[in-house]
């Protein structure tokens, strides 16, 4: 029996400008209620040529054209969305998803009808298929059955999903996909997972073979050294020079190759490029670099600059770097002004009694943040007949003594220990701990770095080479098979990377391994607004920060920027950190309002995590041909 509106279409934006509403369609003495948001979900019970008949679960059936109908089975459960309903047209929206987890008997069928045996990785390739709202013909599950098959390890619905959002297919690629999806990608934990291994690989080394101790912790530390010291790390030198008056200085004598003394300012221009000690024993490469920077900071004519802005630059970026331009330049802008009055809102978390103490004495790369009291104690006593500064065994014993100097002395004195000394140093849990400071150091960044352009782009350069040295560490060092979790380790974080470079091409999507005050976090940086409408309005800007804290849980900030209004929603794991926010909430506003922005924020209590594929990656991607339909319904 037909009902007076015959034209059902799918087109999901026309309800934009129509107000919600429920009509009643009639047709004789039969009446269909309707409104706008329900579902009509039924069972595929006909499918001839172009048109195909639902059954609905109340019974009711009706028979519409649908293109391509034939690539629906008889026996599908499908359900549509009504999005608008306005004068006699029914406008749909296809919800086919909504029934997938009840479709075995579709993926059956399909399998049947493509005379393909119902393996169990069969089934997984057509359920996939169905998530992604793909074509279940004979033709796509031959083809989807064939890539998966490349990747036999692998599970089919990353594969297929991949295959979906037009991402590159490699075997490390599917991986690193797979980990994003389970939430398991967070270089921050790997790094703790890597630094383990290379405790393991010391002690076992120290322990059992300690005639190569010397070579291996002078190879290892030579890595751990790399890289620019960080700018808390400067400032604390700084702030000892300025204790000690502008005149002193803490660098040795320094000579060049004919036995001259190499003049103070000479080394801080960075004019040297090679030195020897007062017994004509050359300076390592490494520590030439340290005994410059220190230059650097001594000198009168460095002018009046921060440490910070002294440090050497490294190695140039590129020009399109997302760190230093695009929406990641804009988000760096806006998270400024985002942590601006973060003092006082430390002292409000410190009041509120969600951490324990916001005011520990010591930077992240001193012995005193690492090392608890009397462990520091223990090893100061350890260290007690190795051929070290008596004042650097001191600095271990009260945490002053950075992880840094504490690492190069040990590197400069490892010839002169005996066998059983590097050892025994080597399988130290103290020793493991600093070494590991100083690595974490280099890959973590803190949130007033994030401010200065190009020091996430420093950050991330200075863990690549590392973690590229490391994983060839074994190879080169100890031999392919031994200590293989070091190399693997390294090359999974190093292949994180190159799959957050590949996502990059595309989106706007960055990891934060973040260095708070007492913890190390991990960050998640998502820019939601697509590269496409950044160039068309470059002042409208989306984006998500998502941190895991120790006392503050997990926190997600989603952030809107229209021209020079600024709103944040505050999503939260703790009760007690709502509390703190709203309690605290007027310092963000104060400090994002006088950078000229207007300010709005709500707080809510998180119910979903973040679906990286979904919510992100797949947001705009399409998930198949939408088909305009135009059914007769009938009741």
């Amino acid at each position: 029996m037909p009902i007076i509106s015959n034209s059902v279409q799918n087109n999901e934006h026309s309800s934009s400008s129509v107000t919600p509403r429920s009509r009643t369609y009639r047709s004789g003495g039969t009446s269909v209620r309707l409104q706008e948001g329900q579902t009509l979900k039924g069972v595929v019970s006909d499918v001839h040529g172009n048109e195909i008949t639902l059954s609905m679960e109340d019974g009711s059936s009706f028979t519409g054209k649908l293109p391509d109908a034939n690539q629906y089975s008889i026996g599908q459960k499908a359900a549509f969305k009504i999005t608008s309903l306005a004068d006699n047209t029914i406008y749909l929206k296809t919800m086919t998803g909504a029934y997938l987890l009840d479709m075995e008997d579709t993926i059956e069928q399909a399998l049947e009808e493509a005379n393909l045996p119902k393996t169990e990785r069969n089934i997984d390739v057509v359920r996939s298929l169905l998530q992604n709202q793909q074509s279940i013909s004979r033709e796509n599950i031959l083809s989807s059955i064939q890539l998966c098959a490349q990747f036999p390890d692998a599970d089919v619905n990353a594969v297929i999903t991949m295959q979906r959002l037009h991402l590159p297919l490699t075997g490390e690629s599917v991986a690193q996909f797979e980990q994003y999806q389970n939430q398991s990608h967070q270089l921050l934990y790997k790094m703790d997972g890597l630094m383990d291994s290379v405790s393991q690989m010391l002690e076992s080394i120290g322990t059992h073979v300690p005639r190569l101790a010397k070579n291996i912790g002078n190879e290892l530390l030579s890595m751990a050294l790399q890289g620019n010291a960080s700018p808390e790390e400067l400032a604390l030198l700084e702030s000892r020079q300025n204790s000690m008056g502008e005149n002193s200085s803490t660098l040795p004598a320094l000579y060049d190759a004919e036995g001259n003394p190499i003049p103070a300012d000479s080394l801080a221009k960075g004019m040297v490029t090679a030195a020897f000690d007062a017994e004509g024993n050359p300076i390592p490469a490494e520590t030439l670099r340290q005994y410059t920077e220190q230059a650097q900071l001594e000198s009168k004519d460095t002018g009046n600059g921060t440490a910070a802005d002294k440090m050497p630059t490294g190695e140039e970026q590129p020009a399109d770097s997302a760190a230093t331009n695009g929406p990641l330049s804009r988000m760096r802008q806006l998270f400024s002004n985002l942590t601006d009055g973060n003092s006082a809102l430390k002292s409000a978390v410190a009041r509120s009694g969600l951490a324990e103490d916001f005011r520990t004495p010591f930077i992240h790369e001193q012995t005193g943040f690492i090392l608890p009291p009397a462990e520091r104690e223990s090893f100061s006593r350890f260290l007690a007949d190795y051929p070290l500064p008596e004042s650097l065994k001191e600095g271990i014993a009260d945490g002053t003594t950075t992880t840094r100097e504490f690492l190069t002395e040990i590197q400069k004195a490892l010839s002169e220990m005996t066998e059983e000394q590097a050892g025994k140093l080597l399988s130290s849990k103290s020793f493991h701990a600093l070494v590991k400071g100083q690595f974490m150091s280099s890959w973590t960044i803190s949130p007033e770095q994030l401010k200065e352009p190009g020091a996430l782009n420093e950050t991330y350069n200075n863990m690549a080479k590392q973690l590229e040295t490391l994983a060839k560490f074994n190879e080169q060092v100890m031999g392919k098979d031994i200590f293989p979790q070091v190399s693997e380790n390294a090359q999974d974080m190093r292949d994180n990377m190159d799959f957050m470079r590949m996502l990059n091409q595309t989106f706007q999507y960055v990891q934060l391994p973040l260095k708070l005050q007492n913890q190390n976090a991990h960050g998640d940086l998502y820019v939601m607004t697509r590269k496409e409408s950044l160039k068309k309005n470059s002042k409208h800007l989306k984006a998500l920060l998502h941190l895991d804290m120790d006392a503050l849980g997990t926190l997600d900030i989603h952030i809107t920027r229209e021209n020079t209004a600024v709103s944040t929603h505050f999503y939260v794991t703790k009760k007690a950190t709502k509390d703190l926010l709203e309690q605290n909430i007027g310092l963000l506003a104060g400090a994002i309002q006088e950078q000229g922005f207007a300010f709005s924020s709500e707080l809510s209590m998180k119910e979903k995590e973040m679906d990286i594929v979904n919510d992100f990656i797949g947001v705009d991607a399409p998930v198949g041909d939408l088909k305009r339909y135009n059914f007769d319904l009938r009741a």
